[in-house]
């Protein structure tokens, strides 16, 4: 099996430093990976993540690090996987978090693992995994990052969607036989979406009228994943690093964990 050896967690400033701590050692443990846990001002975090270490079986070191992104992403540029924090919409006295995601997503040479805010985690976490299937690098290399996981699942969908032309049948068989390659059996569909004329969409009932994100998150709901991975992608718009539309919208209202890679 695939395995990540060093695990880096990012503990921010929200209340979510405890679930994201927990949910790498977790990881980790099965992993056989240490944790890096680092964060950007000084906390009292040493008392409660030595307990949450011994208790997942973990070693873990943590640090202080400058706030921003540059940090973060330097540190990540030797570690295996990045467990962070859902991202925030702008509110409630506080600016949005979202671009510091893009630039975390764009710059850490690591796939990103985002931990949703409020939602509980589900006990066995990371073991029903739906994925997120696209003809671009970023699909392909979230698969690639993603196979200790994936190893390690007991549930595995691959799932693509497309406009008036149905995604390529041939793209999927072919992701889930390299699947297979690494001791992953994963099954897959393809739907269309709606990208047609409001009276034929009206008499279509194999087209899904919905956005991919929705789409995405509704299976996710369906099949009792406890896990989203895809790929993460950007566009650039006047010299600066944004979110791709599907990306962004994932993030504002995933439920459950989500891993990215670029």
């Amino acid at each position: 099996m695939n395995c990540y050896r060093s695990v880096l967690a990012y503990l921010g400033e929200t209340a979510q430093e405890r679930k994201v701590f927990g949910l790498a050692a977790k990881l980790a443990a099965g992993q056989g990976a240490d944790v890096d846990a680092v964060h950007p001002i000084e906390a009292v975090v040493a008392g409660w993540m030595a307990e949450l270490a011994r208790g997942s079986g973990v070693r873990a070191e943590h640090h202080v690090i400058d706030r921003g992104p540059a940090p973060l992403i330097e540190r990540a540029r030797t570690a295996d996987l990045l467990v962070i924090g859902q991202p925030w919409d702008a509110g409630e006295g506080r600016p949005s978090s979202l671009h510091f995601a893009s630039q975390l997503l764009i710059g850490a040479s690591c796939p990103v693992l985002f931990v949703p805010g409020p939602e509980a985690l589900a006990e066995n976490c990371c073991s029903r995994v739906l994925v997120a299937w696209g003809p671009g690098r970023e699909s392909a290399r979230a698969l690639r990052d993603a196979l200790p996981l994936l190893q390690r699942a007991t549930d595995v969908q691959l799932r693509a969607y497309g406009s008036r032309q149905a995604p390529a049948a041939d793209s999927l068989a072919a992701a889930s036989a390299y699947l297979r390659l690494h001791g992953v059996n994963a099954s897959y569909a393809a739907e269309r979406m709606g990208d047609i004329a409001f009276n034929e969409r009206m008499m279509t009932p194999t087209v899904v009228d919905a956005s991919v994100a929705d789409l995405l998150l509704s299976h996710a709901t369906d099949m009792a994943a406890d896990l989203i991975v895809m790929g993460g992608y950007s566009h650039s718009r006047a010299h600066e690093l944004l979110l791709g539309g599907v990306t962004r919208s994932i993030l504002s209202a995933m439920t459950v964990p989500v891993f990215m890679s670029h």
